[in-house]
């Protein structure tokens, strides 16, 4: 017997969906355009945004009806502080390795976190 998947709310599992095509996009971009060692920048830059939001996500975004008020809130909090520490520690690890190019790994970073806002941004005006 399994267990039941978690049931993401829909606009969860499409943000999670574009921001992991944006980190696909940044990473061949600027692989086409700039070379390898930018391309892949990008790409762990958008990596560095997406699976601390995953984590989040998969803490905070999963539907469950049993919840009470103080449980969402308290597992909101917890998941947004794993967030930000695991953040953290990715960008501590990365800049350690020689061959990361800093501003292309930032640009991946902040076009894969522009996808939650541009996203609220649009939802918020229908």
């Amino acid at each position: 017997m399994s267990a039941p998947s978690p049931r993401f709310f829909p606009i969860i599992r499409w943000i999670l969906l574009a921001q992991g095509l944006v980190v696909l996009l940044s990473g061949l971009l600027g692989a086409l355009f700039a070379g390898g060692r930018v391309g892949l920048s990008a790409g762990l830059g958008g990596l560095l945004a997406l699976v601390p939001n995953l984590c989040f996500a998969w803490r905070f975004g999963v539907r469950d009806d049993r919840r009470t008020a103080r449980q969402v809130v308290r597992s909101f909090y917890l998941g947004e502080t794993v967030k930000l520490a695991l953040t953290v520690s990715l960008f501590a690890v990365v800049l350690q390795w020689p061959f990361v190019h800093f501003p292309a790994l930032l640009s991946g970073f902040v076009l894969v976190l522009s996808v939650l806002w541009l996203s609220l941004l649009v939802r918020g005006a229908k």
